[in-house]
């Protein structure tokens, strides 16, 4: 009988389980769509309810695979989308839907904490720009000014990944990394601090989850869900990380020498360290991830989001168009954008639709075409907006590479990996070569590969697995490159002048 682990990656716009062998190489994949509520301005939410029992459905959809194929699944591992909150009663009935990091109405409670406290002292002890209000500190402090009720009756404030662990063995903890970017945890002591906890958000340590490390294993679940996924009880059960940092571990950045990219719904650079990694002005984040292991990076809002948008916005047309080549809307996109020349035409997409965080933490900015003429297309639009997250992105870069001048690899993951359209504008635009993970279900690898080490199944994390070696190289043109650099400045120029002056 083979051996096999998976990886589930709880994300925010769906919820993803994988099957890999021993050496990484993924074997089955299932995916289910979620449906962010976004009812009015600043509002951006999911339901736990209908999150949990789609991750128990992905589950079951791998184990029925591995059962029909003579697999063993020997554990699973939990990835998770990062900075999300959730209120529960004592019985853990959810009192709110699930606030995902997209959820901008506590902009007012966020420049609160800015106004009556020292940001850049938060920020050393947190790794967190605590005035922005993706990070659910404002958040809380939001329910408690919008909602009293509520905030009175809350038992824990949990991220989605802690609900659904309590739902399936009743007990509340939380790993490093989900408790580092919550914005009320010592990253230098590996504690939820009590200061900014009693101070700043008025509750006790004892409305939050046990922090434990990434490889926390946990056995002997609720019956009936192991019957439901098609578990054994004791199957090991790893409570895993953040997406973000699992796209990491997944993508073989295990140190200091490369970056991670990804571009899913957001989009984010990423390096691991061995201390706490902050830069001078708060550009950046830090959050924990093992005692000896931080992951430092940027992280933008809008990444495939933003071709999400102009798919849904113009999808009739589209449609039509992508089944008369019989290829995908996204297959469709990279056929337009291959047609344009880089810089499409002097359009540029400024990609603020959800606002923005690294590096300047600006959640009301929005977007922008700019330079719009007669001669633009949907095919020009396209490539703009492409672009223009990449640029985005890049921001990030310099930033990064400026902090870690040891890295000299950028290694690409997530859904964005599979366009090589999008993968050489990142070459052209960074001017360095990159390397292209094998599998895109990165963050499911990294899950699936803590739950290899959790039950000794592979030796730590200095190796990596056979299927993390990059499957393919994509190389900068140096012309390119160089228009590329007129671009990205009169890029960010536009930007500062349309809101910044």
């Amino acid at each position: 009988m083979g051996e096999g682990y998976i990886g589930v990656d709880i994300g925010t716009s769906s919820i993803r389980a994988a099957l890999f062998d021993i050496d990484g190489y993924q074997k089955y994949i299932s995916s289910r769509e979620c449906t962010v509520l976004s009812k009015e301005n600043g509002l951006a939410e999911l339901d736990a309810a209908v999150l949990f029992y789609q991750t128990i459905t992905v589950i079951k959809d791998c184990t029925d695979f591995a059962g029909a194929n003579n697999v063993s699944v020997n554990g699973i591992g939990l990835s998770c989308q990062m900075h999300s909150l959730l209120t529960v009663d004592k019985s853990g009935e959810p009192l709110t839907a699930v606030m995902i990091w997209a959820d901008a109405r506590a902009v007012k409670e966020a420049a609160s904490i800015k106004e009556n406290f020292d940001s850049i002292e938060l920020y050393r002890i947190t790794g967190c720009r605590l005035q922005h209000p993706m990070y659910p500190a404002s958040k809380i402090i939001w329910i408690k000014n919008n909602c009293p009720d509520v905030f009175s009756k809350t038992y824990k404030f949990i991220t989605i990944k802690e609900y659904i662990i309590f739902r399936l063995f009743g007990e509340y903890i939380v790993d490093y990394t989900l408790a580092g970017c919550q914005g009320y945890f010592n990253i230098h002591s590996f504690e939820w601090d009590g200061f900014i906890l009693g101070d700043i958000l008025g509750i006790g340590k004892d409305r939050l989850s046990e922090p434990a490390e990434c490889t926390f294993c946990l056995k002997g679940m609720n019956a009936e869900y192991a019957r439901a996924m098609g578990l054994s009880a004791d199957t090991p059960v790893v409570i895993g990380s953040g997406d973000g940092i699992m796209a990491n571990l997944g993508s073989g950045v295990v140190n200091d020498s490369a970056f991670s990219s990804t571009i899913g719904t957001s989009g984010a650079l990423r390096t691991s360290v061995n201390k706490p990694l902050l830069a001078a002005e708060q550009q950046t984040w830090c959050y924990p991830f093992l005692k000896n292991t931080w992951v430092a990076g940027g992280a933008i809002n809008n990444g495939g989001i933003v071709l999400k948008w102009i798919r849904d916005e113009f999808e009739k047309q589209f449609i039509d168009e992508a089944h008369g080549s019989n290829v995908s809307i996204y297959k469709l996109f990279d056929r337009y954008a291959s047609e344009i020349a880089a810089g499409s035409n002097g359009l540029f997409f400024l990609p603020y639709l959800a606002g923005e965080r690294s590096p300047d933490w600006n959640p009301e900015v929005r977007g922008t075409m700019y330079g719009l003429s007669l001669i633009h297309g949907r095919k020009h639009i396209v490539r703009a907006a492409m672009e223009g997250v990449l640029y985005r992105l890049f921001s990030i870069y310099e930033i990064l590479s400026d902090m870690n001048r040891t890295a000299s690899k950028i290694i690409a993951s997530g859904g964005y990996a599979k366009s090589k359209v999008w993968l050489q504008m990142q070459a052209d635009i960074f001017n360095k070569e990159i390397l292209v993970a094998p599998v895109t279900e990165a963050s499911a690898l990294g899950a699936a590969y803590l739950a290899m080490v959790a039950v000794g199944a592979a030796n730590g994390f200095d190796n990596m697995l056979p299927s993390m070696k990059p499957r393919s190289i994509i190389t900068p043109d140096a012309e390119t490159h160089k228009f590329y650099t007129h671009a990205y400045k009169r890029a960010m120029e536009i930007y500062s002048n349309l809101y910044y002056k």
